[in-house]
């Protein structure tokens, strides 16, 4: 038996979907949303940088970058849409049945829409695309952690689509609101899979023109698109933009300097160093966005010795000063994390047996305790004649991560530790990563619910030879396990708070990770740019009722 098909999406904040934006809002300039005043105007390309986190092809389901959002919004649509309020809407689809025993959704498509090749959305379409997402081809690990406890999936006919669940997953609707989990057209998985890597057919606002690996994204508008979601778009009907043009600028200076002079319209990962010459800048405007999920943290392998031990790892800890790190790297644009969830995460709960502070003393007294308490002729801890030394393998391509890597290494010498840098390009250090020869790695993890902490923690995330998994730090704690499992299966909102709450508290115990801060989206903008708006699924820029002030002239 069946809920109401007629629920109110909104209702799904009644779990643990509720989200509080105040926290995640715009501030400092821009204009995000619909325009108030002006009149848009339509015609222009807009030229956008980004960093040089290009997505390595543009399958929306093997990326997981924290560029990939902002380019598979404007090319897909999603099954849903987050709302300002942290509820959801529809957007591919218009409704959907919740079963007695939380584990059968039914979702009742819209009619009418079609992909960029002029085939239907139909429930068999996104049947396939969820295929596509679990056929090992595909490598798409995010994803399918993403689709949690998937069972099977069943089209009852063109416009319903029924997808079993093996327990509940309080975070579905969440997820498939996330562009990582956009739909493909159902006439390219089947003719031509081949070409999604570089030509994917979506049902978004934009098409693809050219891809150039690396360089750059040629967008151009989709004349056809009609179902934009209601809550943000404000109107219906095409995008007012001839096109975009992205371009991929690992150099922060680059990328600031081409906006100052005209060459770029919009830059996002605007270096922090120069935000303040942006807002002092009248013919720039500046844009903050708060991203949700876990913050940038670096991920502790537990696999490896001397990170098996978890002394070693609070030692590591106690021995980093966050936010010396913080403050001399973002120049006041960032927050030291507090925890190991951003604080618009819902479920966020302040940590109240950690201390997360900064002290050497603590941190060699653990380590001497922890039998590392000899010192070799370079000043570094050994135990057993072996170094105390930690394996950090990394592109160098972003400027920041750079510079962070670099204090954190001068900071653990204080303490004894070793941290060996080592450059390499993205397909080594992601294959190191995967076959877990890395003692450390650094990154985020942006989501909308705080099964974040499933995902990046539980053992069943653990790559093996099967299957590559989301949890690099290869924690295995019993007791975590049990929380983030429960967690994700009820449907209580009181329960699963708890439970969330218990599962930081528990984190910050047996520390697989070192949270560092929370990265919010730094956009900066010509002020002849209106209408940039912010997917608040993921916090990426979002262009739909984005216009240039004198492209219709």
């Amino acid at each position: 038996m069946t809920a109401s098909r007629n629920r109110l999406l909104g209702a799904i904040a009644a779990t643990v979907l509720t989200i509080t934006l105040a926290a995640c809002s715009t501030s400092t300039g821009g204009s995000p949303g619909p325009t108030s005043g002006d009149e848009p105007e339509a015609g222009g390309t807009l030229k956008v940088a980004l960093n040089a986190w290009a997505p390595t092809n543009l399958d929306p389901h093997q990326q997981g970058n924290s560029n990939d959002p902002l380019i598979f919004r404007a090319i897909f649509d999603t099954l849903f849409w987050q709302k300002e309020d942290g509820t959801f809407e529809g957007l591919l689809a218009e409704s959907y049945d919740l079963s007695d025993d939380g584990r059968v959704y039914t979702i009742h498509l819209r009619p009418d829409i079609t992909f960029q090749d002029d085939s239907p959305l139909t429930a068999e379409v996104v049947q396939q695309n969820i295929e596509h997402i679990f056929d090992p081809a595909t490598a798409a690990p995010l994803q399918a952690s993403y689709l949690g406890p998937y069972e099977s999936s069943k089209a009852i006919d063109d416009l319903t689509l029924e997808i079993t669940l093996s327990e509940p997953y309080s975070a579905l609707i969440n997820v498939l609101s996330q562009a990582y989990l956009s739909i493909i057209s159902g006439k390219q998985l089947t003719e031509a899979p081949e070409t999604i890597v570089d030509h994917p057919i979506g049902t978004g606002p934009f098409e693809v023109v050219d891809w150039r690996a690396d360089e750059s994204l040629t967008l151009e508008r989709n004349d056809d698109y009609a179902w934009a979601p209601e809550s943000d778009a404000g109107r219906t009907g095409a995008a007012y933009l001839d096109g975009i043009e992205i371009s991929f600028v690992a150099e922060d200076s680059v990328r600031y300097n081409g906006l100052v002079a005209g060459d770029f319209d919009v830059i996002d990962w605007t270096p922090p160093q120069s935000v303040e010459s942006v807002q002092s800048n009248d013919g720039l405007e500046f844009t903050r966005f708060d991203r949700p999920g876990h913050p940038y943290s670096l991920w502790l392998n537990e696999n490896n010795a001397p990170l098996d031990d978890q002394a070693v790892r609070q030692a590591i800890f106690a021995g980093l000063d966050r936010k010396a790190i913080i403050d001399a790297v973002s120049f006041g644009q960032w927050t030291v994390a507090d925890g190991f969830l951003v604080p618009s995460t819902p479920n966020y709960a302040e940590n109240s047996t950690a201390t997360f502070t900064y002290d050497v003393d603590q941190a060699n007294e653990i380590l001497d305790d922890a039998g590392w308490s000899e010192v070799d002729s370079d000043g570094f801890r050994t135990k057993d004649g072996e170094r105390l030394s930690l394996y950090f393998p990394t592109t160098g391509d972003v400027t920041q991560a750079n510079q962070i890597l670099e204090i954190v290494q001068d900071q653990l010498k204080d303490i004894g530790v070793e941290v060996q840098i080592d450059l390499l390009s993205s397909e080594d250090q992601q294959a190191r990563v995967a076959a877990g020869e890395q003692d450390i790695s650094a990154g985020i993890w942006t989501t909308n619910t705080a099964d974040v902490l499933f995902i990046k923690y539980s053992s069943t995330e653990v790559t093996t030879p099967e299957r590559r998994g989301t949890n690099q730090t290869n924690t295995a704690d019993a007791e975590l396990d049990e929380l983030v499992a429960a967690a994700r299966a009820s449907t209580d909102a009181d329960e699963i708070a708890d439970l969330y709450a218990q599962a930081q508290e528990r984190l910050t115990e047996i520390v697989p990770s070192i949270p560092l801060y929370y990265r919010p989206s730094l956009v900066s903008s010509q002020d002849s740019v209106h209408g940039l708006a912010f997917d608040r699924a993921y916090g990426n820029l979002w262009f739909y009722n984005t216009w240039k002030e004198g492209a219709g002239s």
